[in-house]
């Protein structure tokens, strides 16, 4: 494919990242906002038993995507803007890879749901699994981002979340059903996903598809597979609880924890969403700059700096309006999830810092410090949810949640030589006010 950047016409590489960035957080932003209103709207509007079979379908269905996106989400955009690949056959190969991974993320969600402790919550997980098949075919996105064309993709999801949330709307104020909602959740997936294979193939300018090849397809699955193994550890990471409540628990208990979890996620997609659009300009500047130049280590140091503090904010900020939002809104039976709010809030700088971390690796290459900070977060998360939960209850979760989160974001930087670099860089944002503190005032000495 075309390179994007050199194109001495078009817009500048920061315009570029700005207007992909732009849109990337505009769709994003949308379809995490709708998805919190309806969450927090099913809260309300079914019993809490239906509410955690809801969440523990969602949950698995979330793990079945890191699955089938087998790593190459990121991976995927590096493989298009290489000049050594030809585009048509990789997007073949992404499109077959997907799908081929999504019908085992399937399967796998079908075994994990024998452990729940309720048949509903476990039919409703492999129902909504089922839109693991349709997502497979948004491939083409990664084609669209890494030439900077976000928006050409945004919009249709844009349109299609709008279309759902109304849809969802309706069925809460006339329905209320679990079953429904369910029905939703697959049928979004089919038309957004359709939409974007459909603009593929119908967009002239796009790389289009070559012949089904399995010697490419097996190929990228090679280079993909330590981060299908982070994916799954990650996505392991970050759902461990909602399966080890449910199992324990069972689905009430998944109710009231997942009430205070999605608030605590409503802004985990701010770093992500730009730090994914901006992905080929970080690979430019890179390549352009030099991995050891001064410029790249201080646009990293800059983008840790912010990271950080922006996650100490938006933890304040979500802590005061969630035990507003459960405290004013929610049920009784719902009392407990502002002690688990104010737990797992605590996650947020270093969620925010783990965005620019997991992109530096990608850039970097180093795809096993992906691996081994998502198996240690993964083992971290488990280990002390089988070991608290029986003892202290749900609040456990939440501690096992946000230890895992320091783990996988932070600790695991030091278990490696290359990634240190990236360990020490966080160390110093936490004391960003200091150092800038200690700057200024070292400029103003006479």
């Amino acid at each position: 494919m075309r390179d994007p950047y050199d194109d001495k016409k078009g817009p500048s590489d920061g315009k570029l990242a700005i207007s992909n960035g732009s849109w990337g957080a505009l769709q994003q932003g949308a379809a995490m906002g709708a998805n919190s209103v309806i969450g927090l709207l099913l809260v309300v509007a079914l019993p809490v038993e239906q509410f955690g079979a809801y969440s523990y379908a969602t949950a698995l269905s979330a793990v079945g995507v890191a699955v089938m996106s087998g790593g190459l989400a990121s991976l995927g955009v590096k493989m298009l803007l290489d000049p050594t690949r030809e585009a048509r056959a990789t997007m073949t190969g992404l499109l077959v890879v997907r799908e081929v991974l999504a019908l085992i993320s399937v399967g796998l969600i079908a075994l994990i749901g024998l452990t729940s402790s309720d048949d509903i919550s476990a039919a409703a997980a492999l129902l909504a699994a089922s839109s693991l098949v349709a997502r497979a075919f948004d491939a083409p996105e990664l084609w669209y981002r890494a030439a900077m064309k976000t928006k050409a993709v945004a919009w249709r999801r844009l349109t299609v979340t709008v279309l759902f949330f109304m849809a969802r709307l309706v069925a809460i104020f006339y329905f209320q059903n679990l079953w429904i909602f369910i029905a939703l959740f697959v049928a979004e997936a089919v038309l957004s996903s359709g939409a974007i294979f459909i603009k593929f193939l119908t967009d002239k300018s796009a790389a289009g598809f070559g012949r089904v090849s399995a010697r490419d397809s097996l190929g990228l699955l090679k280079e993909s597979w330590p981060l299908l193994i982070s994916g799954i550890a990650n996505q392991a990471n970050l759902r461990s609880d909602v399966i080890v409540i449910q199992a324990v628990l069972g689905a009430s208990a998944v109710g009231v924890y997942s009430a205070a979890a999605r608030m605590s996620e409503l802004a985990f997609f701010i770093p992500v969403v730009f730090m994914n659009a901006t992905l080929p300009l970080l690979l430019k500047t890179r390549r352009v700059e030099g991995a050891n130049s001064s410029a790249y280590r201080s646009a990293l140091q800059r983008s840790y700096d912010g990271a950080f503090w922006l996650g100490v904010v938006v933890a304040v900020a979500a802590a005061t309006a969630g035990t507003f939002v459960i405290r004013t809104f929610f049920s009784d039976v719902y009392g407990p999830s502002v002690p688990i709010l104010w737990i797992l809030v605590i996650a947020c700088p270093f969620v925010f810092m783990a965005a620019v971390y997991s992109k530096w690796i990608i850039a970097e290459g180093i795809l096993w410090a992906s691996v081994v900070r998502h198996t240690v977060g993964a083992v971290a998360n488990i280990s002390l949810n089988l070991a608290l939960l029986p003892i202290i209850g749900i609040q456990a979760a939440a501690i096992s949640t946000v230890s895992s989160y320091i783990v996988a974001s932070y600790l695991s930087c030091f278990l490696g030589r290359r990634s240190r670099l990236a360990g020490l860089q966080m160390t110093l944002a936490m004391i960003a006010p200091v150092r800038y503190t200690m700057a200024w005032l070292h400029d103003r000495r006479p």
